[in-house]
């Protein structure tokens, strides 16, 4: 009966230590469990959500537009996938990626997908645009790059701001947009 009296006597003690005694069973000083810094949270790479996000990784986003997101998420209906890029301490700004075959030519695409006022992007794919996008509700101005893929693919990547952004800070994006779009479109092939 004393013998494990005593292992539970040296067990609790041992508990005990470990949340915060200054020396060791040896006396020698010991640091407190809570003075260990914690460990640094990791982020998947982007491409790991699958779909769309393949295309797409955080570091290119980075240096393309300056937007540092954290988590990205993929999804598809029907032969349309998709991926969105998010901080994850705020909802905006997102990325946006949609990806979807078409049999649409140049012509096709001119005529029918790139929005009215758009400014045409002829080096990327095989015909693209850029525009930018007016605030709507809950999300500040946006920018949009659109293209007809070399392997007959429609994408988008679009941008959305946080509700309060100055127009003139989307416009200054759009060339870092059609770099990423570039970038991705070389990854689709």
């Amino acid at each position: 009966m004393r013998v494990r009296f005593g292992a539970l006597v040296v067990g609790f003690a041992l508990v005990l230590c470990g949340t915060g005694c200054t020396t060791s069973a040896t006396g020698a000083p010991r640091t407190p469990i809570s003075a260990h810094p914690a460990p640094s949270p990791t982020r998947e790479p982007a491409e790991a959500a699958g779909g769309a996000c393949q295309l797409l990784s955080f570091d290119q986003v980075t240096a393309n537009l300056g937007a540092d997101f954290g988590v990205a998420a993929a999804s598809n209906v029907g032969e349309t996938y998709t991926c969105v890029l998010r901080r994850v301490d705020a909802p905006l700004p997102d990325l946006s990626l949609a990806v979807t075959p078409t049999v649409a030519d140049p012509t096709v695409f001119s005529a029918s997908v790139t929005p009215k006022g758009a400014a045409v992007v002829g080096d990327l794919g095989k015909l693209g645009y850029s525009r930018p996008v007016p605030a709507a509700a809950g999300a500040g101005p946006g920018a949009e790059v659109g293209w007809l893929s070399a392997n007959q693919r429609l994408m988008t990547l679009r941008y959305r701001s946080a509700p309060g952004t100055a127009a003139a800070e989307l416009t200054a994006l759009i060339p870092g947009l059609v770099a990423l779009a570039k970038k991705t479109d070389q990854m689709s092939g």
